[in-house]
């Protein structure tokens, strides 16, 4: 395994982009339209990082419903939502140090793909990312399983780590058999984190953790 490519899968909401003012707007704007009740504050707090029309059946809402609020909250993102998201600090400086030390570096994201290139490029990010894996805003490639396995069909990972703040982050790079680094910063809870391989509480730490995968070939 010496010398073998590593590859960082990052997830985007969450851990690269602080997106939540906009997916809450375009979220409590969809439930406006189709004029359904606002959840728990606590609820809310948890809706970036899962595709939102997951958010909207877990709320109880049948088919018709839900494609209707969902038609709502992209229709909000695309006429600008979108532009209330901005990187986390420290993330874009460890982006650029990932790829002067080697990295192979690409995103694995449930956003998609327009957007995520659209805030990527405007925060700087984008020209230090290899491959932009993200979901299809109108196609089947939605979950983050399917994103990761849409990546390993188009890149040669070797050895892969994904870096993420919720728990469906995990779970998906699971299924290809690779661990996870759980990113605090993000919408996640402890007991999501719980199932990482890692947990990171700051970019400092990440660092110190994406080190120590290279090191343990």
């Amino acid at each position: 395994m010496l010398g073998c490519v590593i590859t960082l899968l990052l997830d985007v909401d969450g851990t690269l982009i602080d997106s939540f003012p906009g997916i809450r707007d375009g979220f409590l704007h969809a439930l406006d339209t189709v004029g359904w009740e606002h959840p728990s504050d606590e609820f809310t707090a948890r809706i970036p990082g899962p595709p939102m029309e997951e958010t909207l059946d877990s709320l109880g809402m049948d088919d018709a419903t839900r494609d209707r609020a969902l038609a709502a909250y992209m229709e909000f993102t695309h006429a600008g939502g979108w532009q209330l998201a901005k990187a986390f600090p420290g993330m874009r400086e460890l982006l650029a140090t990932w790829k002067e030390e080697g990295y192979q570096v690409v995103t694995a994201t449930s956003k998609g793909e327009g957007f995520a290139r659209a805030i990527l490029e405007r925060e700087g990010m984008l020209e230090h990312i290899d491959l932009l894996g993200a979901a299809q805003e109108d196609g089947p490639r939605r979950r983050k399983a399917d994103v990761i396995a849409h990546v390993l069909d188009n890149v040669d990972i070797g050895r892969g780590l994904m870096i993420g703040d919720r728990l469906h982050d995990i779970e998906g790079a699971a299924q290809f058999g690779l661990s996870t680094a759980a990113v605090t910063w993000g919408y996640g809870t402890q007991e999501e984190w719980d199932h990482a391989w890692a947990v990171a509480h700051t970019p400092a730490e990440l660092a110190n953790i994406v080190t120590a995968f290279k090191e343990d070939q």
